[in-house]
């Protein structure tokens, strides 16, 4: 976590799962293992895959696709983590996969049809998509002893139809994809990456309460943002009909860098 929180205003979940309330005694992957095993292949695994924490130079290897480092804190439990969420994790497969696939497609067209990738039932799925986003978030946030909404919560149940407070954005971050590339025409490293920010609170104008939470994480080239703010009742996947934009942009400061000047193995 970026900010620094009074600690009147964290929330102990005391070990319990921050969805059901029982014992906490399952680690969710922070990233799909299906991300992690598409993304690094056996012999990625064995040139060695590194983890760079934010504002340190220190690399941490990371062993295989189950390892501890790429997963959350016991904050769920094993029903809520495997059962509960099932039809969540499948729709995301089903979607992480369609972005791999069509990445070539997604960023020429700046979008994607839910349609192409669910069917006739692209509605249903997509709401199990975006519930897959929401419980990984809440396990974001319950790690960082942040509380989860209980609106959040209720959507999660089926209890509402909409989400509350938690809206997410995905784009293309053109930087990423052009190194990604770069690393594989001209120095032959096949993989990808896997990146997330710390979470960001802002707090009211006399520090007495959480006004919202922001922060992002990524898969490859796709960044996925998003913010929680505890006064808004509404939420969720900017959807225009089945069209789910997707925009490609550069980070600051990038805009014009060519990626050999910025590449490590050029250096």
């Amino acid at each position: 976590m970026s900010t620094s929180v009074p600690d009147a205003l964290l929330h102990d979940y005391q070990g319990r799962c921050w969805w059901c309330g029982n014992k906490a005694d399952s680690r969710e992957h922070r990233y799909k293992r299906s991300d992690v095993v598409r993304n690094f292949q056996t012999d990625a695994w064995k040139a060695g895959v590194i983890r760079v924490r934010g504002g340190s130079s220190r690399e941490e290897y990371i062993q295989g696709a189950n390892s501890g480092k790429l997963k959350f804190a016991k904050v769920l439990c094993a029903r809520c983590n495997n059962e509960r969420s099932q039809a969540f994790d499948r729709a995301y497969d089903v979607f992480a996969e369609y972005l791999h696939t069509e990445e070539e497609l997604i960023a020429s067209t700046g979008e994607v049809r839910m349609s192409a990738i669910f069917g006739t039932n692209w509605s249903e799925r997509t709401s199990d998509l975006l519930k897959y986003f929401v419980k990984h978030i809440c396990c974001r946030l319950a790690e960082d002893r942040l509380r989860v909404p209980d609106g959040v919560v209720d959507f999660l149940n089926d209890a509402r139809a909409d989400l509350p407070h938690v809206q997410i954005e995905i784009s293309i971050n053109l930087s990423v994809r052009e190194m990604t590339a770069h690393l594989r025409d001209v120095h032959g490293i096949h993989g990808g990456s896997l990146w997330s920010g710390p979470n960001k609170v802002w707090l009211n104008s006399t520090n007495t309460a959480i006004r919202s939470v922001s922060s992002h994480f990524g898969i490859n080239c796709y960044f996925l943002g998003y913010s929680c703010d505890m006064r808004s009742d509404s939420g969720g996947l900017s959807l225009d009909g089945d069209r789910l934009g997707v925009p490609s942009y550069r980070p600051e400061g990038l805009e014009d860098v060519d990626m050999r000047d910025v590449c490590r193995d050029c250096k």
